[in-house]
């Protein structure tokens, strides 16, 4: 909204008298993420839940109560692009269905609105859960594979605005089914896609219903933060946003690209409408307001005013948003649909995207569109392989079976697989195109290189799976970070013009960290580096993300650090069978899900067991082997 728009609104605030209090970036102190909480005071409710996307580049917290991103509660991804970089682009959003109800009442029933960073999530929405998240893939190779799927990465859930809840005056009873879905293909991993199915549940009319997607886009690089509370130079009156009105897509990006460490933008884009009301988007208005966050700070809004958003058919200009003054909150909706009745539903249809520049998020909505306009039937490559991953010292071993090589084209009936390719990075929060190609191998039938399988071809059973092929990656440095993906190609369709299609890399991408073997005592533990220097290459920006390692540890290991004093400051049980750095925040975040260790090392953070980081010095360590009962002794510095 511009300033005229907003000086016009403003005479229609009415004040509420408490029931939205007024909202600021920064959160009054002491509040944390109380959705448990709230969840367990509703006698039999569902439980208010949160899942992230991980199977592409876009990292979204979807939840079953209307409510998009995590409201920077923790550091785990918002909206962020790409997935693991840091790079973050939307504070929240949420679902807003607006109306006039069977007794005259014009309310919007919202799943977000303005407020404040770091408070709870579930505190923010009027609707009620009405059915927990369920995960769908069509992968075979997902723990969540199903052919109901529609994606590599379904989330389906339900949630209504009744019974009222304190924070809404009156409901509209209507319900939501809301499915989201996501590809890992290359021209398809930028975007997640959410559908939500709204149906009128009461006995009488819905009158003049509309529906948009409220958002706060605001990018930044959360990495350059030691402590999760974004300043607000940072996140805050520093965005950059452009409309597409050929598109229905609201864009934003940092106004100088937070100085280059967030280059990518963030966008929402309305994609479709259709139900009984309704056949297409064509039919109904398509409209996108923008606000300043501070003003309505000032002005807390009521139902009549957000419905007036929501239905007065409006794009607003964004040319006039001035960064450093302005702090921009937006909603895109559609409508007014036609009178519903009850029993009437409505689809509506948005994508949560990012892009590197302009030019590729132009790109990503044009994929998400043809996603939709083709009832979500995209190009399809062939399934990927089950496989294995198996790190050693100095080496990075991958096994595979041949599960596609005899399935057929879903689309031509045909069986046209053609090959694998093994892809490796060091690049944390990775894009397709920055996965190096370590081996590419197809069949001998003149298309392509003609390398044949046979190269790779070797039979191993692990833990009575049978796997097909082998591929020895050499020369990786042990204790480093690597990210090895395996995909599977076909031959295309040239006489039709269909180039040759490839898995996504990012669906089967794993994290992998070269590394010792269980030792048979614990003679030979060692600890790398040492010193440790705080300033290391391969160490993260924040204390949280620095690590030493403990190598050729046995098996079974209870590792102390003492001070030179004898103060004990660190115990780690180690199980080198089970060992996955999960509570090492430097190895493994909420982005992988998967993560390859040999059962020899153990990370350290550096951290005590006062959860206190150390202090530069020299320290003492102690490895007893579980098995034999013997220790190993050594010292380590550490040089801040």
């Amino acid at each position: 909204m511009n300033r005229l728009t907003i000086a016009l609104c403003a005479a229609l605030v009415i004040q509420l008298g408490g029931l939205y209090p007024a909202h600021a970036h920064d959160a009054p102190s002491g509040s944390e993420w109380a959705d448990q909480e709230l969840s367990a005071t509703m006698d039999g409710a569902i439980p208010f839940q949160g899942r992230q996307t991980d199977g592409n580049a876009i990292g979204l917290v979807i939840t079953n109560y209307g409510f998009f991103g995590n409201n920077f509660v923790t550091r785990n991804p918002s909206m962020e692009y790409p997935l693991g970089s840091g790079q973050e682009h939307m504070i929240r959003a949420g679902l807003w269905v607006g109306g006039i109800n069977a007794e005259g009442d014009t309310v919007v029933s919202t799943g977000s609105i303005s407020g404040y960073w770091g408070t709870s999530t579930a505190g923010a929405t009027e609707f009620n859960p009405a059915a927990k998240l369920r995960e769908r893939s069509i992968l075979i190779t997902s723990r969540a594979y199903s052919k109901d799927a529609i994606s590599e990465q379904d989330f389906i859930t339900e949630y209504k605005d009744y019974p009222r809840r304190p924070s809404n005056d009156a409901v509209l009873r209507v319900s939501v089914k809301q499915e989201a879905y996501l590809w890992s293909y290359q021209f398809a991993e930028a975007f997640v896609i959410v559908s939500f199915t709204i149906k009128n549940d009461g006995e009488g009319f819905l009158t003049a219903p509309c529906v948009g997607i409220f958002g706060e886009l605001s990018s930044g690089w959360k990495g350059a933060y030691e402590q999760w509370r974004p300043p607000g130079s940072s996140w805050f009156r520093n965005k950059q946003m452009e409309y597409f009105p050929e598109h229905r897509m609201c864009g934003e990006h940092h106004y100088t690209y937070h100085n280059g460490l967030c280059p990518s933008w963030g966008a929402i884009a309305m994609l479709g409408a259709e139900g009984s009301v309704v056949d297409s988007i064509g039919e109904v208005n398509v409209n996108f307001r923008w606000w300043d966050w501070y003003w309505e700070r000032d002005n807390p809004m009521d139902d009549p005013v957000r419905y007036e958003f929501l239905a007065t058919p409006h794009i607003d200009r964004t040319d006039d948003i001035q960064p450093g003054e302005d702090d921009p909150v937006e909603v895109i909706s559609v409508g007014p649909f036609p009178t519903m009745a009850s029993g009437d539903s409505i689809v509506v249809v948005c994508a949560f995207l990012g892009g590197m520049d302009r030019e590729s998020l132009i790109g990503n909505v044009e994929w998400a569109q043809r996603a939709y306009d083709n009832d979500y039937v995209l190009p399809s490559p062939p399934q990927p392989s089950r496989f294995r991953v198996q790190p050693d010292q100095g080496r990075i071993t991958l096994l595979w079976d041949n599960y596609p090589e005899d399935k057929e084209d879903p689309f031509y009936g045909t069986l046209d697989f053609e090959g694998y390719r093994v892809y490796i990075t060091r690049t944390e929060g990775a894009t397709s195109d920055e996965f190096d190609l370590v081996r590419e191998v197809d069949l001998v039938n003149s298309i392509g290189y003609d390398t044949g399988l046979e190269s790779i071809k070797e039979d191993n059973t692990v833990n009575d799976t049978l796997y097909n092929y082998r591929l020895d990656i050499d020369n990786v440095k042990d204790g480093f970070k690597y990210w090895v993906a395996l995909t599977a190609f076909d031959r295309g369709v040239p006489e039709e013009g269909v180039a040759s299609m490839e898995s996504g890399i990012r669906a089967t991408r794993v994290l992998v960290i070269p590394g010792t073997q269980p030792a048979t005592d614990a003679s030979g533990v060692t600890v790398v580096p040492n010193p440790y220097r705080g300033s290391a290459i391969w160490d993260g920006a924040r204390d949280r993300e620095k690590y030493v390692w403990f190598v050729n540890l046995p098996v079974q290991s209870t590792i102390r650090i003492y001070t030179l004093a004898g103060d004990l400051v660190k115990t780690i049980d180690f199980d080198g069978r089970t060992y996955d750095a999960a509570d090492v925040q430097g190895l493994r975040t909420s982005v992988e899900r998967t993560v390859a260790i040999p059962g020899g090392i153990c990370a350290w953070d550096l951290v005590t067991d006062e959860d206190q980081a150390i202090a530069t010095g020299l320290y003492m360590y102690s490895v007893e082997d579980m098995e034999t009962g013997k220790h190993h002794v050594g010292k380590m510095m550490v040089i801040r």
